[in-house]
């Protein structure tokens, strides 16, 4: 009886610590999720064209966001004004462009290195901040950009830095995919700064995803059509794939919004998130024996030591601010 007494209170702790930390343990499945994702599109390489496969990984987001706004009763229309559906469809427009891009990367170099890259995007928002909603760029955030684009150069290692690169059919894929996965991370900067614009507006998060997964549905079904494209997926595992990245996609996105509503603190949310990048590297070298290389692997830890940077940044940022409002707050003492 009291070995049986003794536990139940241990098992209560436990309950409570997991429910205390629900965010974090919600970012650290969400990494896996993001890891796992990155993985099944680079199995189907071989089988189906990027533009199918991110039209039918939208599809099936958009899905499970329907069934999520009928439960929530989600308004889908946007009714308030032309500035809050011309930000809707810009994030959807460039977060479907960036997708693309992504996609492609990881069709041409290693998932993990795309993934590291792209998870760049914290550091270069600050300077989309500075330029759209005149928010102050501190000499901090260019050292970040310049230690990101460091981290860069020695996962894509050109041959004009490296001689020992040769410059043949694969290098120039691998290059292309760098720098598409580029291109991806600074729409998705772009596209964080829609996204905070629609947050002053409290549009809801599910109708974000709703107008997302729209565009990522019609824009790619469109150029499938105009590049005739289009292969159907075959039985077995192709579908099963398709369906899989559909569905860690959207547990993702759904945890990783979770997370940051029930952390008090974003910037550990931040931290735990960056998993996703070895999670992807783990995984790939399980199910596909591919492994980054000595320098590459030296870019991955430059490019995500600059995203912790970010964070730290934030972290001390957020504590001045409660300094500041403390000080303020504080009684004044009058001499009598």
């Amino acid at each position: 009886m009291e070995e049986g007494n003794g536990r139940v209170p241990a098992i209560k702790r436990l309950k409570t610590s997991i429910f205390d930390h629900r965010g974090l343990f919600a970012a650290f499945v969400a990494s896996l999720c993001f890891a796992g994702q990155s993985v099944c599109v680079k199995l189907l390489k071989d089988s189906l064209p990027v533009i199918e496969v991110v039209c039918l990984r939208f599809l099936l987001q958009g899905f499970f966001s329907v069934m999520v706004s009928f439960f929530s009763e989600t308004t889908i229309i946007s009714t308030n004004s032309m500035k809050e559906t011309l930000l809707l469809f810009s994030r959807g427009i460039f977060g479907t462009v960036a997708i693309g891009l992504i996609y492609f990367a990881v069709y041409n170099m290693s998932a993990g290195m795309v993934n590291a890259i792209v998870f760049g995007a914290p550091v270069f928002v600050g300077i989309f901040a500075w330029i759209i909603l005149r928010e102050r760029l501190y000499i901090c955030d260019v050292c970040l950009m310049v230690i990101n684009i460091l981290g860069i150069f020695l996962i894509a290692q050109p041959p004009f830095l490296f001689p020992t690169e040769t410059l043949d059919t694969d290098k120039k894929m691998e290059l292309f995919a760098v720098a598409a996965a580029v291109i991806a991370m600074l729409l998705s900067a772009l596209t964080s700064i829609f996204i905070r614009l629609l947050g002053f507006m409290g549009i809801n998060a599910v109708k974000i995803v709703l107008y997302y997964s729209l565009c990522g549905t019609v824009l790619p079904a469109l150029a499938g059509c105009i590049m005739q494209d289009w292969v159907l997926p075959p039985c077995g595992q192709v579908r099963f794939t398709l369906v899989l990245i559909g569905l860690l996609n959207f547990l993702a996105q759904s945890l990783i919004s979770f997370a940051l509503a029930a952390s008090k603190q974003s910037y550990f949310v931040s931290v735990i998130n960056s998993s996703q990048v070895p999670f992807t590297i783990f995984l790939e070298l399980i199910i596909l024996g591919v492994a980054p290389g000595l320098i590459s692997g030296a870019g991955m830890v430059v490019v995500l030591l600059s995203v912790l940077g970010v964070v730290v940044r934030e972290m001390m940022f957020v504590r001045k601010k409660k300094e500041e409002a403390h000080e303020t707050d504080a009684p004044v003492e009058e001499d009598c």
